[in-house]
């Protein structure tokens, strides 16, 4: 999902900052590491991942009385259906501050 999202990305980039003319007046399709500084190396896979982490401190610090943090905290009563687990919205959080290297976050 993520190498489609960022497939999409480059697209849409290229559309939007158009083709340049060389010096012989030919027109040529930007490179990546043309669209790299233009966007400075801002993509968004990084975006999404900031946003995930700020939702994240968001809802580990509200009380516990809240609906989000009920959801939050909450523990599944039934066994999972057969085959690989979903992916789920902690997984990613703890896949992400992994990366980070960021071990004690409670």
């Amino acid at each position: 999902m993520k190498r489609k999202l960022l497939i999409t990305e480059r697209k849409t980039l290229r559309r939007i900052f158009r083709p340049t003319k060389d010096r012989d007046g030919t027109l040529r399709i930007k490179t990546n590491d043309e669209l790299d500084t233009l966007i400075r190396n801002e993509n968004v896979i990084n975006y999404i991942k900031a946003k995930r982490l700020s939702r994240f401190g968001h809802a580990h610090q509200i009380t516990k009385d809240r609906i989000v943090k009920k959801l939050y905290d909450r523990q599944l009563i039934s066994t999972g259906l057969p085959g690989r687990p979903k992916i789920r919205w902690e997984n990613n959080i703890k896949e992400d501050l992994s990366i980070m290297k960021i071990n004690k976050w409670t």
